[in-house]
C-alpha cells in the first residue's frame, strides 16, 4: 500500500475588527477583515456620520442580505450574492412604507417590479435583463395577460 502525504504550510488566519476614517477622523465604514479581505458584518456611514449601508462580505464580495439607508432611514434592502444584486429588493420611503419590490438577476432588473401608493399595489412593470418588456396599471389586466399567475408567486 501506498500511502501519499502532503505537509502544507501552517498559515495563521488573523480576523481584526477594522474602523476606517477620513481625514477629519469621521468614521467612513467599520467592519471584520480576515487576512486583508472584507469578511463579516460591515457598516458604512455618509458625511453627516449617518448609517448609509449595512451588510455581510465574504471575500471582498457583498452577500446575503444587505439595508441602504438615506439620512439613517431606511432606503432599500435585499439580496446580493457575489457582489451582485440578486432576488427580491424592496424600496421604502421617508415613514418607512414599501412603495416598490423588484426582482434582480445577476446585479439585473429581472422579473417583476411592483409599485405601490398608499400600501395597495398601483402598477406591475415586467423586466429581462434590465429592459422593461410590460406594464400594467391593473390588476385584471395583469392577470389577463398572466393566466394562472397567483400574488402569492410575487412573495
Amino acid at each position: 500500500m501506498l500511502c501519499i502525504s502532503t505537509l502544507l504550510p501552517f498559515v495563521p488566519m488573523q480576523k481584526e475588527y477594522v474602523k476606517q476614517v477620513d481625514n477629519n477622523g469621521n468614521l467612513v465604514s467599520e467592519g471584520w477583515m480576515l487576512n486583508g479581505a472584507k469578511n463579516g458584518y460591515w457598516k458604512f456611514y455618509d458625511k453627516q456620520q449617518h448609517l448609509s449601508f449595512s451588510g455581510h462580505y465574504i471575500n471582498n464580495q457583498k452577500t446575503g442580505y444587505w439595508h441602504e439607508y438615506k439620512s439613517g432611514l431606511i432606503s432599500s434592502e435585499g439580496h446580493y450574492t457575489n457582489d451582485l444584486k440578486t432576488d427580491w429588493w424592496t424600496c421604502h420611503n421617508k415613514k418607512g412604507y414599501r412603495t416598490i419590490k423588484k426582482q434582480f438577476k445577476k446585479g439585473l432588473q429581472h422579473g417583476y417590479a411592483l409599485y405601490y401608493k398608499k400600501s395597495s399595489l398601483s402598477m406591475v412593470e415586467e423586466y429581462e435583463s434590465s429592459k422593461k418588456i410590460g406594464a400594467w396599471t391593473s390588476y385584471f389586466k395583469f392577470k389577463r395577460d398572466h393566466p394562472g399567475f397567483s400574488m402569492s408567486d410575487l412573495r
